[in-house]
């Protein structure tokens, strides 16, 4: 079944939801053992939404709008994510790949990466080695998006435990 991600907001009599939890308060919105996904994206509604999808299913999930914003969120959670989605095209001088790169040499260690853009065709994926490493157009579907997050969380996980601290 195909479900663009954005599609509660495409309808304005839909009543949206809060705007997404940012950083610290989005981590503690689920149990603890929860697969932490951080989620950089500067569309509100994408964010929103693909938040709304995840918390579902169960993820915790941390956006930040910008390369700066999910820099400062590692800095803060030194564990990291267990699954990075990140939008190409993004403010800033860095883009969704360089801010993968950082986030990964920030950790010591690789991340699984989604990279979720509307310009995919115009994108240039990480250089992450030995990352997985899944590229899809937006809007995706939510079944698949689900699917590989729940796989690539599995991956981070025993990434991270098999990595030595940085």
């Amino acid at each position: 079944m195909y479900a663009p991600l954005e599609a509660p907001y495409r309808n304005s009599s839909v009543p949206r939801s809060d705007p997404p939890l940012r950083g610290a308060e989005a981590v503690m919105s689920q149990p603890a053992n929860a697969p932490i996904v951080l989620h950089l994206e500067d569309d509100e509604q994408v964010a929103a939404a693909v938040a709304m999808l995840l918390r579902t299913h169960g993820f915790k999930v941390a956006t930040a709008p910008d390369g700066p914003a999910a820099l400062a969120w590692v800095a803060k959670h030194r564990a990291g994510p267990d699954v990075l989605i990140v939008d190409f095209v993004v403010p800033g001088e860095m883009d969704g790949a360089e801010v993968a790169q950082a986030v990964c040499r920030s950790l010591g260690r690789v991340v699984p990466t989604i990279l979720l853009s509307g310009e995919l065709h115009n994108a240039s994926p990480p250089w992450l080695p030995g990352a997985p490493l899944f590229c899809a157009h937006k809007p995706a579907d939510s079944e698949i998006l689900v699917e590989v997050v729940r796989t690539f969380a599995a991956l981070g996980r025993f990434i991270r435990a098999h990595t030595p601290a940085a």
